[in-house]
């Protein structure tokens, strides 16, 4: 049984780069020299500053022309060759990156904190020919070049987004870039790119669960995900700037009316979620300020100064948003609504945000391979009382498969969720082995779909229920044990605010089971209360509610669960903090 998206069907562009789409210019067009992109009004970095729809036009396109020019260092570049992106959030760096696209170059968005080996390792995964960092980056990345070179690899040239370097991104490709274009040169206009085939971005997967995978998403995936995420966002983003063939004509979902909105991105722009919506930005002309780094006092700050109306967030951020005593001094009333994404949003958490901010969250879910959005919740489905991650997003196909008879399930019964849609991944680069793994029936047949590894539900009017991983399940004595059963036990205790449950290898015996533990975090409540008191009410609550061999083993309290800079429970650093 194929569950079809219940948006009506969009004849989505399949002849535009995502600078071309993105950055197209339209007669009349309002917001051409609107200010769109404004970096934080804490920003450390010289000469900072907003930047138009016309700006970031004329410098992606000039990057992209002295990209192209016999004499730039290193010589021109050729479609595929590769810039590494190492670096905090920019405001410029959607720029940078859309001038690489324009030329059919790949940006390669990573996590700034690698360093050393882990860098390195990338580094021979997608051979950069060029690396975009910060200040800050800048010893760490210089270092892992060296050491790439000398084991024989071409060292890739080094490019700073800080104007005050003297690498600077701006004196040495854009500026320049931009004379030349400016004095005739069409170079540009030569470029061909197929945005089926041609990879726009390369991602790489969380590496949670092993070896991190490059995702290879194309310039249609992009432009897909763009245009589905913008109607399943309806007036959470301002009027799109142009509608090619009423996609945003819709029987279901929020109306596309939304006028003065003003967003605030404090999502790792590495990660394809900060990216995918980025791009969202132009395509809708709604303005956005751009956090380097999140800082609960700068955030509150910022809204009341640009009166900011939504953002993009994860399950930390509103943690500490809801917290935080800082609160009261600002006026955060322009807020209409939160949207919540890359890690489980609680019930609790969602409710806590409501009750201290009187600010909805609405949910979603996502991955790296599917560009990312899947499916997103409206605050019409929350006001209802609906606790799931909302409907499939337009041209999204799913099945869901049992997992002991590998049979298609039907509705409101659970099963590994399998994808396709415009915004499937071209595949992982390099890694047949993942790939034949991951497609069904295989790679090579063009209507495959993605196995994701959740376990979900659709019901009857097309809401997605996610109840666990496939990698998250606990085998105990060769049963299964669903930790988002015991999550979701735990979360109803009166002690806690946050918790995980993982399997944690128990090395007494050879048997070597994986032992249900709780990791969890105490509310105000509990912080007063001994933990040897809030162990045992833990304990009984869950323990007393599942038999045997899902009980509980054992819990660890702590302060904060450790995540990812998507905001992901790394439940991999849960494990190895108990020792059995």
């Amino acid at each position: 049984m194929v569950f079809e998206s219940l948006y009506r069907s969009l004849d989505l562009p399949k002849n535009a780069s995502v600078p071309d789409f993105v950055l197209r210019k339209i007669p009349g067009d309002q917001t051409e020299d609107k200010e769109l992109i404004f970096p934080s009004p804490f920003w450390t970095r010289a000469q900072a500053k907003s930047l138009t729809l016309a700006d970031i036009r004329d410098g992606a396109y000039g990057m992209a022309t002295e990209l192209l020019a016999p004499d730039v260092e290193g010589g021109p570049w050729e479609k595929n060759d590769v810039g590494l992106f190492v670096t905090e959030n920019q405001y410029d760096y959607l720029l940078v990156s859309l001038g690489l696209m324009q030329i059919g170059a790949i940006p390669a968005l990573l996590n700034p904190q690698y360093k050393g080996v882990e860098l390195e390792d990338i580094m021979h995964k997608v051979h950069p020919r060029a690396m975009f960092v910060s200040v800050a980056t800048f010893p760490a990345v210089e270092d892992a070049v060296k050491s790439y070179a000398a084991k024989g690899d071409k060292k890739p040239v080094i490019y700073v987004f800080d104007q005050v370097h003297e690498r600077n991104i701006y004196r040495l490709l854009i500026d320049p870039g931009k004379k030349r274009r400016a004095n005739g040169d069409n170079s540009l206009e030569k470029v061909k790119i197929d945005p089926i085939t041609q990879t726009a971005v390369y991602c790489f997967s969380s590496g949670t669960s092993g070896p991190p995978k490059v995702v290879c998403l194309s310039h249609f995936n992009l432009i897909a995900n763009v245009v589905q995420i913008t109607v399943a966002l309806g007036g959470r983003v301002n009027k799109p700037r142009f509608d090619d063939a009423n996609w945003f004509d819709q029987p279901i979902g929020p109306p596309q009316d939304g006028i003065n909105e003003f967003h605030l991105s404090i999502l790792p722009q590495f990660h394809c979620y900060g990216l995918l919506t980025a791009i969202a930005t132009l395509f809708t002309g709604t303005p956005c300020v751009v956090f380097s780094k999140f800082d609960v006092k700068n955030f509150f700050i910022a809204v009341e100064k640009y009166k900011v109306t939504f953002m993009f967030v994860v399950p930390p951020i509103l943690l500490a948003l809801a917290s935080s005593p800082l609160a009261a001094e600002y006026d955060l009333g322009s807020i209409k609504s939160f949207a919540s994404g890359a890690a489980t949003l609680s019930k609790e958490l969602c409710d806590l945000v409501r009750e201290r901010r009187g600010i909805p969250v609405t949910d979603g879910y996502g991955m790296t391979e599917m560009s990312p959005i899947i499916s997103l919740q409206t605050t019409r489905d929350i006001e209802s009382g609906r606790l799931n991650v909302g409907r499939l997003v337009p041209n999204t196909d799913a099945r869901v498969i049992d997992l002991s008879t590998g049979k298609d399930v039907g509705e409101d019964v659970p099963g590994e969720l399998w994808l396709r849609g415009p915004q499937l991944m071209l595949g992982y680069l390099d890694n047949n082995e993942a790939n034949e793994k991951s497609f069904s029936p295989s790679p090579a047949d063009m209507n495959h779909f993605f196995n994701t590894g959740d376990i979900v539900s659709i019901d009857k009017d097309g809401f997605v229920t996610i109840h666990d991983r496939v990698k998250d399940i606990i085998k105990f004595n060769g049963y299964q044990v669903s930790a988002s059963e015991l999550e979701g036990l735990a979360q109803k205790n009166e002690y806690v605010l946050q918790a995980a449950v993982a399997g944690v290898v128990d090395h007494s015996n050879a048997v070597h089971n994986e032992l249900p533990w709780a990791f969890v975090v105490s509310n105000e409540k509990g912080q007063d209360v001994p933990e040897e008191k809030r162990t045992k009410s833990l304990l009984t609550l869950v323990n007393s509610r599942v038999p045997g061999y899902k009980k509980l083993r054992g819990v660890t309290w702590l302060n904060a669960l450790p995540t990812s800079s998507a905001g992901k429970i790394l439940k991999r650093e849960l494990r190895s903090m108990v020792k059995i």
